[in-house]
């Protein structure tokens, strides 16, 4: 018998601890924790500058096109990584590209496109009764 494609082999209750029945586990670049989409936020890479430098930005809603590395670290876990180059080297693994610029209030930006993006849907949800 064959498994359809992308299907999962086994049960959800038969290997990884971790095991999601939507398949949406990732990986932190940091810690090397697994986790659903929802306890990660996605950092993606905007195109190039003049200079041809990629900006490293948070992606709260996962939408936005390319590649990404996932994070799941707090916000002063973020600084210290950031601050003691763990970042850098840990993105630069994670896109295989040594031209990214990682902006210093990155933290302050991931915690604000959470924010914006809790905002939204708390309205969305406001609306639809």
């Amino acid at each position: 018998m064959r498994n359809p494609r992308n299907d999962p082999l086994g049960s959800p209750n038969s290997g990884a601890d971790a095991f999601r029945a939507d398949g949406s586990e990732r990986r932190c670049v940091l810690t090397g924790r697994k986790a659903g989409r929802d306890e990660l936020v996605r950092l993606a890479i905007a195109p190039p500058d003049a200079q041809g430098m990629c900006a490293v930005l948070p992606d709260a809603m996962a939408r936005a096109p390319g590649r990404g590395a996932w994070i799941g670290v707090g916000r002063s876990e973020l600084a210290a990584a950031l601050a003691d180059g763990r970042l850098k080297a840990a993105l630069a693994r994670a896109f295989r590209d040594g031209r990214l610029a990682i902006p210093a209030d990155l933290p302050e930006l991931a915690e604000n496109a959470l924010r914006r993006s809790l905002a939204d849907r708390l309205g969305l949800e406001l609306r639809a009764g």
